[in-house]
């Protein structure tokens, strides 16, 4: 029986995660994949935005606070709920694809599925280059109810959190990828080997 994998892909807004999941999911054979928005999501449907506002705005809004600790806010809300997911595909002894904004690259998840038996690797996706980030975000086939003003007037937002999770990831050793060269999903494939 072949061990389970995990695939933790996390970015800030409009460097292509969801793109680049959907595309590792089918290429790496992974049956069952989550988003930390679609987790959010459901907690919406639970929690109004009286008693859990950090669920009720994107991860860069600004909430009386800097970018990194407004973003963090949207993060401690939904850990709970992401780890719920997790385990239950270690109880189902299943492989998993997890990607979202909502995850801080760090050891954390990684080794609590190793030690579970699994395989695990974690990938920060990012864009280098500004304009090329904003061209992302302008490619972007949706920008659920918010507009792309919504996203383009908080890229320095953005931006400050994508820094913020490259030094995490870099502390911790996940794969860093450059969404906008190469082949991320080959390079993702090779992390598991």
């Amino acid at each position: 029986m072949s061990r389970p994998r995990l695939l933790v892909i996390t970015g800030s807004s409009g460097v292509g995660k969801s793109t680049i999941s959907a595309r590792a999911a089918a290429a790496l054979g992974f049956s069952k994949s989550a988003s930390t928005d679609t987790i959010r999501e459901t907690l919406r449907t639970q929690f109004d935005s009286e008693q859990a506002p950090a669920l009720h705005r994107s991860s860069f809004e600004p909430a009386g606070s800097g970018a990194i600790e407004d973003w963090h806010a949207t993060v401690v809300v939904l850990s709970k709920a992401i780890q719920a997911v997790v385990s239950r595909a270690v109880s189902k002894r299943s492989d998993l694809l997890l990607e979202g904004v909502h995850i801080i690259p760090g050891s954390g998840i990684l080794e609590g599925w190793r030690e579970s038996g699994g395989v695990a690797s974690g990938v920060l996706l990012h864009v280098g280059d500004e304009d090329t980030h904003r061209q992302f975000i302008r490619m972007r086939e949706k920008h659920n109810d918010r507009g792309l003003g919504h996203y383009l007037d908080n890229l320095d937002r953005i931006r400050a959190i994508q820094e913020e999770m490259l030094g995490k990831a870099d502390e911790s050793g996940w794969l860093v990828l450059d969404a906008s060269t190469g082949d991320p999903v080959g390079q993702i494939g090779d992390s598991f080997e």
